[in-house]
């Protein structure tokens, strides 16, 4: 009877053993953390993985670093890439450990294990790390706290230390750990003219005038750009002291009329000016007024309505446009010193 109650107790003993896990006499690491990329429940993209870890017993000994991860946990069997840079700020003086290190993750037992530590190189003061990219860890599908663990391992596998990294999955969705930042930028726009009056030199039968110009500035912060606009009050420039020989504007037709001496034309000329020093898109002249650098073209007004001159479909902090009137004029244009007209010019912004 005794006989048998001794082989009992020996059988308890050894399925004792059996349920203990391998490294239940190990010691802990100094420091051990991990953190995964994402906490939503089932989440794996960008599901990386930072360990870091500060090594405690004997750490000549050390060179392997296995991760182990709880039942719920999916882990992709494969040789993921060790990351050993672009490690965060905090905590603070995270190294790369020494030597040339790889990594194999194994579905069954859900682990990662990083081999090639430079055992002889290591010491028990610098904080370590490394990461593992996403693509090999799966969080579980039900929410709450699951404990990994980080060991250190010698050459044969055999645990040194081993510290529980506790993690909290959260959620009832895969993003429940992901906020979406949503934003608006208010519309702007801006629009000035340099000065309001411009003159053109005394007009002869014998040659070409052109005023000096007025500057034009379109701001705007519209990815559709903007439009702008003149119009012309008469059509022409008028005289109270020869009303009858008006200097009228030519034809438009989307074709830039020349102006010729001894012809009579009143033409609008805008042209580019500083560019912009931020701006997308194009700056684009309609086709009645894409005269360019010449001196001897202009574009006719749309009589008295208002007609577009020039675009931008993209923002601009700046755009400078210089507006200029060309005469000719023929010899039969009565002498006075009192031509005028009234161009309004404008701009709209396209949202």
């Amino acid at each position: 009877m005794l006989q048998n109650k001794k082989y009992y107790l020996v059988a308890v003993g050894l399925i004792a053993s059996l349920l203990l896990p391998a490294a239940a006499g190990a010691a802990q690491l100094s420091q051990a953390s991990i953190r995964l990329g994402r906490l939503g429940i089932s989440a794996t993209t960008g599901n990386d993985l930072l360990v870091t870890f500060k090594l405690n017993t004997t750490p000549t000994a050390v060179s392997k670093i296995r991760v182990a991860f709880p039942t719920g946990f999916v882990i992709t069997t494969g040789t993921p890439a060790v990351g050993t840079t672009g490690f965060p700020q905090s905590p603070t003086g995270i190294t790369a450990p020494p030597g040339t290190l790889t990594a194999a993750a194994t579905s069954g037992t859900r682990d990662i294990v990083v081999s090639g530590l430079t055992s002889a190189s290591l010491n028990n003061t610098t904080l370590y790390g490394f990461t593992i990219p996403s693509g090999t860890i799966q969080n579980p599908a039900t929410a709450g706290q699951y404990n990994s663990t980080v060991e250190s391992q010698n050459s044969g596998g055999t645990t040194i230390d081993l510290t529980t990294t506790p993690v909290y999955i959260t959620g009832a969705t895969a993003n429940a750990d992901q906020v979406t930042v949503s934003a608006s930028v208010a519309p702007n726009f801006n629009f000035s003219l340099s000065a309001n009056a411009d003159t053109v030199p005394q007009a002869d039968s014998t040659s070409i005038k052109t005023s000096p110009g007025v500057n034009m500035v379109v701001g705007t912060n519209s990815p559709l750009g903007y439009t702008a606009y003149v119009k012309s009050a008469n059509a022409s420039l008028t005289s109270a002291t020869s009303p009858a020989t008006p200097i009228t504007t030519g034809t438009f037709d989307g074709t830039p009329d020349t102006a010729t001496p001894g012809t009579t034309n009143y033409l609008f000329v805008p042209t580019t000016g500083a560019a912009a020093t931020s701006a997308t898109g194009a700056l684009t002249y309609n086709s009645e007024y894409n005269v360019g650098a010449s001196g001897t073209i202009g574009g006719s007004f749309n009589t008295t309505n208002f007609a577009s001159f020039v675009s931008r479909n993209g923002y601009t902090n700046a755009d400078t446009v210089n507006l200029k009137e060309r005469v000719t004029v023929a010899n039969t244009i009565g002498y006075a010193n009192d031509y005028t007209d009234v161009l309004t010019v404008v701009a709209a912004g396209n949202y």
